[in-house]
């Protein structure tokens, strides 16, 4: 099973559309709020040059922001959910 992981903010569209997108795949996801865990706003940094929301790892890798979720999903990239 691949492991995914977000960072996210509150009141950010995007994380609430990137998190819906997952979680209709069937794709489980760790989720850093980086405003309820400020730690992680220097782990997110130490592993992307990225300052956006939400920023989305996949097996440790950064794939990006929602648009570029959106990309690899469209490409069919994506994880596949285990049933």
């Amino acid at each position: 099973m691949a492991k995914i992981e977000i960072y996210t903010r509150p009141g950010c569209g995007y994380c609430t559309h990137a998190k819906r997108l997952l979680t209709n795949k069937g794709l489980a996801f760790v989720e850093y709020d980086v405003y309820q865990h400020p730690e992680k706003i220097k782990q997110m940094r130490s592993r992307t040059s990225q300052r956006t929301y939400p920023q989305v790892f996949i097996n440790d890798q950064s794939i990006g922001g929602f648009s570029e979720l959106i990309e690899n999903e469209q490409k069919g990239l994506l994880p596949i959910a285990r049933r």
